[in-house]
């Protein structure tokens, strides 16, 4: 919708500029409110109308020019300038603001209208219904145009959550999957260890007890006896050996590639562009430190997902083996009150959990801002 404006925009200025042009003396005033009002069109152009501290300072501004050229106007074709800026105010002004703005621009383009007239023809001529009601007709269908727009981005806002919540979920599962397998693991090696190993151990002992009371067929029963001996004891360090392989943990969380990894897929679904800088190494921290850390930054992603309308976020990562910091901020809306829900509550918990601090800020219009932790240097060097 943006693009027909701007093309309309163009259409209707150069229309209403060339007509006044033709009909007035090229003066001083005339032609410095044209560039005033070029200038402050190009503007809201230049951001693309997304800053609404811009939007709404260059439109009043151009209602109050056009106001002016028409005064010095000898032409009607100044009425196209209230056109734009009517159809300009209701497609990108936020509510309630918008209403006052399309009255205004309105009742201006009417007013200056009968005023020519009265100064053409001596009478005093009031706008038919016909008028009226072209104005009202443009209203509502610039307004309706917007409507849909913005039922447009919502629905690919919703639509962008799903899939990326979909993600989680698959991911989620997938971690739990390998969490649940590792815990199935380390219970059945400490049922090994601890049944297994301690029947095999009293084998060893019997046996060894019924090699002594032997009283019949020595020879016969001590070589049966060896050998139940050397198996039981084969038996018992192999056990040794798997416990001993098994203890080391086979599920290893590397956060740096699974941040990676986040990135791309946050990119591809949703468009938001986060920059990653990583300045220590994995090995630096624990497995359940990785995965806690990670967790919150997707956490962060998430929120700013949901809540923050932003196109930028950086995830940073730095210091030493003793003293780990690592931040998230995005460019989003920010707020000036932050309410600690179950989001930001489950980042406090993961960050207790490994020994971390960790903090919120935000500020409106300066996005939303993470800090936290991790410091080993213990008491003595505090």
């Amino acid at each position: 919708m943006l693009k027909f404006l701007i093309l309309g925009k163009i259409f209707l200025y150069s229309l209403a500029f060339s007509r006044v042009l033709n009909k007035n003396l090229i003066g001083f005033p005339l032609i410095a409110i044209m560039f005033a009002l070029l200038i402050s069109g190009f503007l809201r152009n230049f951001y693309g109308y997304n800053r609404n501290k811009v939007n709404i300072i260059t439109l009043f501004m151009d209602l109050i020019l056009a106001s002016l050229f028409s005064l010095i106007s000898l032409n009607s074709s100044f009425d196209k300038l209230f056109i734009i800026y009517l159809v300009e105010g209701t497609a990108i002004l936020p509510k309630p603001l918008l209403y006052i703005y399309a009255m205004l621009a309105t009742f201006s383009s009417i007013g200056f209208t009968i005023r020519y007239e009265l100064m053409e023809t001596g009478q005093l001529q009031l706008p038919g219904i016909a008028e009226w009601m072209y104005f009202v007709f443009l209203f509502f269908l610039v307004f309706n145009a917007r409507k849909q727009l913005e039922q447009k981005l919502i629905y690919e806002k919703i639509t962008k959550e799903l899939y990326y919540a979909n993600y989680l979920l698959k991911e989620s599962m997938a971690l739990n999957e390998n969490l649940a397998a590792e815990a199935e693991r380390r219970r059945i090696v400490g049922e090994i260890h601890d049944s297994l190993g301690y029947s095999l151990t009293g084998l060893i002992v019997t046996i060894e007890a019924g090699k002594k009371l032997v009283t019949y067929d020595v020879k016969t029963a001590t070589t049966y006896l060896d050998k139940a001996l050397q198996v039981a004891r084969e038996s018992l360090q192999s056990i040794r050996e798997v416990v001993s392989a098994k203890k080391e943990s086979d599920f290893e969380f590397q956060l740096t590639p699974r941040l990676l990894e986040l990135n791309q897929e946050v990119r591809n679904l949703t468009g938001l562009q986060i920059k990653i800088d990583i300045n220590i190494q994995d090995c630096w921290l624990s497995n359940i430190e990785q995965f806690n850390m990670y967790r919150i930054f997707q956490e962060a992603i998430t929120n700013t997902l949901r809540h923050a309308d932003a196109r930028y976020a950086q995830i940073s990562i730095s210091g030493s083996e003793v003293l780990i910091e690592f931040s998230y901020r995005d460019d989003g809306f920010g707020t000036d009150r932050i309410d600690v829900g179950n989001g930001l509550q489950g980042m406090k918990d993961r960050c207790v959990e490994i020994g971390s601090s960790i903090c919120f800020k935000s500020q409106k219009g300066c996005g939303f801002e993470i800090k936290g932790c991790i410091d080993r240097r213990g008491k003595n060097n505090e």
